[in-house]
């Protein structure tokens, strides 16, 4: 009979509170979506705008929730297991009192319990019911919960939370910008906002210091804890002007660092990271200021033993400055690229400052029969392309003449997006001559242009286009091979362009090389009123000149 009314209990603890309780968690995970973001905290499909935002099922955690870390709170979701036969599993929330209710014991008070505590506490209590079953608990959902965020953010209020965040998280989401909010306001904020010196008062009265970046660089909970209901963060104002440290050097992060209460080298250097390949770890320097800003003192430690609690570790103060130096290693991955008409074209490594370019050329199989040495160069490219504004403004400060500017900001700009080696392929290659062979640097393209075979006439003649080269001819011979000069031809003023510098140049005395152009100028067509304005013009010269004559005859009389 006993049995009997254990059972009909049982089923009545089933109906009327396992179930309600799990409609109360679909209501309390529907809930829990921010009203200023589009998706579910756990996960869900939302519209925003004309786009479709998809997150993923599940939560998304950093690592493993530490039940040593995390304190239990209404709306956790736990799945309670009794492994008898046949087995029995429950999904129980935590209530708003902070109470779990368990089928056969009744209520256990968990809430600001951590995860282990509670979990000990109720497995304890299921014990006592399941004397000869094995019982197991696992938080299956943690719960959002309020906090709030005050403070240098850009959104001083309220947020809802997922209870597996990080007191960082909400100061990010505080730090949010609004639509509203222009360039100025987040700037201001990010250059005085404390990262290391916040604090979370909890509603217990306890408080914790949050230190993102020494979390960051160690993986400490205690320097960013889980939040709690009701946790009221505070982000205070630093003056990084002067409550900062500097670490330089060969650490993997250098720069300044805000000072907070306690640093010390080791600190320093664990939030830089630690030390890169190349740091002299044992010779690291620490120089310290006076209140005028003079360096009055100077020491070396040995880091690497102070990191490794070796040596005494040393407190810092606002203003020091740490530098590791360095092992001097002029190792790189220095290259040239070959394009053209070589036997193996590509990139091939070379040394800093002795390679020479005729043992390039002859790595790369050497040249094609195709390939044209008059016209090959070694192309150099000693600026970024960041830096060609301040480079053509740094041209134009030696006080170019008004006539020359124009004209010297164009080869001012040719020069930024290609510098050419000045060497002579022919000589070099045909002639041997050793003082062409350029040294090559690091970035250097050696480019190799196919033989064209013609010489190119074009402008005023009758048949403008590619006219077969023919050794020892002049340009006058090209121009009768293109159809002669049209009656409109200005061949006063022919020019020969050469393949290679692209120079315009007077035909008398230049030898024509293969690839080059003929330009072929156009008597410039001027209306009649032009020659009218001439005449008038030279008469009236004419006029004041025999004016001045009469004069001077009238004067020696």
């Amino acid at each position: 009979m006993k049995t009997a009314d254990r059972c009909l209990r049982f089923l009545l603890f089933t109906l009327l509170v396992a179930a309600p309780h799990r409609a109360g968690i679909a209501q309390t995970t529907s809930q829990t979506k921010r009203p200023d973001l589009d998706f579910d905290i756990f996960g869900d499909k939302e519209k925003s705008g004309a786009v479709t935002v998809v997150q993923p099922k599940g939560l998304a955690l950093e690592s493993v929730i530490a039940a040593e870390k995390y304190y239990v709170g209404p709306s956790d979701v736990f799945s309670v297991n009794i492994w008898s036969s046949p087995p029995l599993t429950y999904q129980l929330t935590v209530t708003p009192e902070g109470t779990l209710i368990l089928p056969m014991v009744g209520e256990v008070h968990v809430a600001s319990l951590t995860l282990a505590a509670a979990r000990e506490k109720t497995l304890a209590a299921l014990h006592r019911a399941y004397l000869r079953s094995e019982v197991t608990m696992t938080l299956v959902t943690p719960r959002p919960l309020v906090v709030f965020v005050q403070g240098q953010v850009l959104n001083p209020g309220s947020y809802t939370m997922a209870a597996y965040n990080r007191v960082d998280k909400a100061v990010e989401e505080a730090d949010r910008p609004l639509v509203n909010q222009n360039q100025y306001q987040r700037d201001a904020v990010e250059r005085t906002a404390s990262r290391r010196r916040i604090i979370v008062r909890h509603t217990d009265g306890s408080l914790d210091r949050v230190d993102v970046p020494k979390f960051l660089a160690t993986a400490e909970d205690r320097w960013d804890p889980y939040l709690r209901e009701g946790d009221r963060i505070v982000v205070p104002v630093n003056d990084f002007d002067r409550n900062v440290i500097g670490v330089y050097g060969e650490v993997n992060a250098p720069g300044r660092i805000e000072f907070a209460e306690g640093d010390s080298v080791k600190d320093a250097l664990r939030i830089a990271y630690g030390f890169t390949p190349h740091a002299l770890a044992d010779s690291v320097e620490l120089s310290r200021q006076d209140s005028t800003g003079r360096i009055v003192e100077r020491a070396y430690v040995d880091g690497r033993n102070v990191m490794e609690g070796k040596e005494p570790d040393i407190a810092l103060e606002p203003g020091d400055r740490i530098l590791v130096p360095g092992v001097v290693d002029e190792r790189g991955d220095f290259r040239v690229v070959v394009i053209g008409e070589v036997r193996h074209p590509g990139t091939y490594p070379i040394s800093r400052t002795t390679s020479r370019l005729s043992r390039v050329i002859a790595t790369a199989g050497g040249f094609t029969d195709n390939a044209s040495l008059e016209t090959a160069e070694v192309q150099r490219h000693t600026l970024a392309p960041d830096q060609a504004d301040l480079e053509r403004l740094q041209s134009l400060r030696g006080g170019v003449p008004p006539d020359d500017s124009a004209y010297y900001d164009l080869e001012t700009s040719f020069r930024l997006r290609k510098e050419v080696v000045n060497v002579d392929f022919v000589k070099l290659f045909r002639g041997r001559d050793s003082t062409e062979d350029v040294t090559l640097l690091d970035g250097d393209v050696i480019s190799v242009p196919s033989l064209k075979k013609t010489v190119y006439v074009f402008g005023q003649v009758v048949n403008p286009g590619h006219v077969p080269f023919a050794p020892g001819q002049d340009v006058w011979y090209y121009i009768r091979k293109a159809g002669g000069a049209t009656d409109r031809a200005r061949e006063g003023d022919v020019k020969l362009v050469k393949a290679k510098t692209r120079q315009w140049l007077s035909p008398s005395g230049q030898t024509v090389e293969e690839g080059d152009y003929v330009w072929v100028p156009k008597d410039p067509e001027r209306p009649f009123g032009y020659y009218l304005n001439i005449v008038a013009q030279s008469a009236a010269v004419i006029s004041v000149a025999l004016s001045a004559i009469a004069i001077a005859i009238q004067v020696r009389k």
